[in-house]
């Protein structure tokens, strides 16, 4: 199974935002031909016969970000049943908005909110040339994903998750570089990293088939069918409760980890002449196992209207035929509460990006990169539980996505390019400025669009300094802008607001509702180098 949500960087969807290199964000990320010293690691790992001796790198990245999304009204299909059966939608014109990160913290439990409105992150690496030799070796600790948010209990936003948070974190990545000709050097990589995710799901079904069954509850109760107390085994009760298309259903937290999950980079760079560098980097798609525990709490029109029915000749000889929700009243782990293990395979996608470095004059350095990442490997979200549930138990009959132990929340993103420039003017020997941009076109095609990832396409600016202390101590930093926006018309999405009743059951939560939604990040990226 595989998992979408937040890889290598959030926007294309999210390369390169996190991984915390000052040279690399001023820049744009075009340094596959320019490759940013120790972090060559991820971005060239052939970048590192640039450097001699032995170095060391510490940095500190800076991040905060503020997801925003607005709601509207209901296509007409689906106003006219919330008209003709009363119902409420709490999302319709409502706005939901967060700058609260929540982040998945190693070997602890759940998604802990950060203290501070920004993430801080300190960061490093060191390398080693011997004297004479052609070969550089390297590791670094860095963030090729760290993303995550908290929204309020009553946040409308929160039926694509109340709390997300992914988090990759490469501890050991041993990398050399060999100069293999004048002209050409490779490199290569391997990373050793822990990663993990953490969520937050209130679940909601607005749907035709909750609707149908909420008004045969309806009329079963107003016909006066309701069995007496002094019939504990009737045929048919369905007076316990009724869940309605806007009941919230139930909460979900989901908590898993991997700690260790390994990746490859390699990477070439050919400089024929002094002024003309051409690089590519190939990172491979990497597989992380993540193994945890969920809690699953059932509201009480879950419990009351299943633990009635329970009760009943009918489940009895529905039950005999499939498995049937009991509505949990007698559940070990309290009164309509599921606990267990569950595991999710999270993949970060293949990358591959190819630029050059030109040398324009004395001052002026241009860089230009292409990039493609496979996010068209992210078809959905698979979670494995460790036994049945009593959610599943209904859904598996309604939906293509959900099984007994198994429950799918479809993604389907798609593999694009994009394209990066960088800027760099050198105003004397020791200090350099640097500018770039990254339109950055979202994976997430305009049919997938949704709440949990708001992403559309968006917009990366981005400037910075670089200051050299004598010949071997440089400061570095980098600001940069991220802006993204996406407007999804009621039933245009089949990841979030379909129209489409048949196909569009169990993870649909804004059915028929219009939304816009709205990203903006702020990064400031802060490095050090010298020698040791």
């Amino acid at each position: 199974m595989c998992v979408s949500s937040v890889g290598n960087g959030y926007g294309a969807i999210v390369e390169n935002l996190t991984v915390g290199n000052a040279k690399a964000l001023a820049l744009g990320n075009a340094v596959t031909a320019d490759p940013p010293g120790i972090d060559s690691i991820h971005f060239n790992p052939a970048g590192l016969v640039r450097l001699d001796g032995r170095q060391m790198n510490l940095k500190l990245l800076v991040a905060a970000m503020q997801f925003e999304v607005d709601f509207g009204g209901h296509d007409s299909k689906t106003q006219q049943a919330i008209e003709d059966y009363g119902y409420e939608d709490e999302a319709a014109y409502a706005s939901s908005e967060t700058s609260t990160i929540g982040i998945k913290v190693p070997f602890t439990d759940g998604v802990k909110e950060w203290p501070l409105p920004f993430l801080v992150m300190p960061l490093g690496g060191a390398s080693y040339s011997p004297p004479g030799s052609e070969v550089t070796y390297a590791t670094a600790v860095y963030t090729p994903m760290a993303a995550g948010y908290i929204r309020d209990e009553d946040d409308p936003g929160r039926f694509m998750g109340e709390e997300l948070s992914l988090v990759k974190i490469t501890y050991f990545s041993p990398s050399f570089g060999f100069q293999l000709t004048d002209t050409l050097s490779v490199g290569a990589s391997v990373g050793m990293s822990w990663q993990g995710a953490g969520v937050k799901l209130p679940l909601r079904v607005p749907n035709s088939v909750l609707i149908f069954a909420d008004t045969l509850v309806n009329l079963f109760q107003s016909q006066g069918l309701c069995p007496g107390q002094d019939d504990p085994t009737p045929f048919l009760d369905l007076c316990g409760g009724s869940v309605g298309p806007y009941t919230e259903i139930f909460d979900l937290e989901v908590d898993a980890e991997a700690p260790l999950v390994w990746n490859l980079n390699i990477g070439a760079l050919w400089e024929p002449t002094p002024w003309f560098t051409w690089g590519f980097v190939y990172q491979a798609e990497s597989i992380g196992h993540l193994e945890g525990s969920y809690r699953l709490e059932y509201g009480d029109e879950w419990v009351n209207f299943f633990g009635d029915l329970r009760q009943s000749d009918a489940w009895n000889v529905i039950n005999a035929v499939i498995p049937f929700p009991s509505g949990l009243q007698d559940s070990p782990a309290g009164i309509g509460v599921e606990t267990g293990d569950v595991s999710m395979d999270v993949i970060m996608p293949a990358h591959f990006s190819t630029g050059v470095s030109v040398q324009m004059t004395p001052a002026w350095k241009v860089n230009f990169d292409v990039k493609w990442t496979d996010w068209g490997a992210w078809e959905g979200l698979e979670l494995e539980f460790d036994k049945q549930l009593d959610f599943l138990k209904l859904a598996s009959l309604l939906s293509p996505y959900a099984e007994l132990e198994t429950l799918t929340i479809p993604r389907n993103y798609e593999s694009v390019w994009n394209w990066a420039l960088g800027l760099e003017y050198q105003y004397n020997h020791n200090l350099a400025f640097r500018f770039g941009y990254e339109p950055r076109k979202t994976s997430i095609p305009d049919d997938k669009q949704d709440v949990l990832l708001p992403l559309g396409d968006a917009e990366l600016f981005a400037f910075g300094f670089e200051y050299r202390f004598g010949v071997d101590q440089i400061i570095e930093a980098g600001v940069g802008y991220l802006h993204a926006e996406a407007d999804v018309p009621a039933g245009s999405s089949t990841n979030s607001n379909s129209s489409d009743q048949l196909n569009n059951i169990i993870y649909n939560p804004y059915a028929g509702t219009d939304f816009s939604s709205q990203v903006q990040g702020l990064l400031f990226e802060l490095s050090y180098t010298s020698s040791f």
